[in-house]
């Protein structure tokens, strides 16, 4: 339901930001200053809990240096 087009290298590392607030994410890719994709109404209402993480099934996905930081 939920996509956008954003430039990416095959073979390379994408860095990514996930910000989540109340209803709302923005997924910033490679460092840029502007989200390419904001959800404003998540479904599952107020987040808290568990995250995960996962590549389509024909696809390998490898995942680094994962953050996860309460607000401020």
């Amino acid at each position: 339901m939920y996509e956008s087009y954003v430039d990416l290298e095959t073979g390379v590392w994408t860095k990514m930001k996930i910000v989540v607030s109340g209803t709302k994410a923005q997924l910033y890719v490679n460092g840029a200053e502007q989200p390419c994709l904001i959800v404003n109404d998540l479904k599952l209402g107020d987040p808290h809990g568990q995250i995960a993480l996962w590549a389509h099934a024909t696809t390998d996905g490898y995942f680094s240096n994962l953050t996860v930081r309460s607000p401020e």
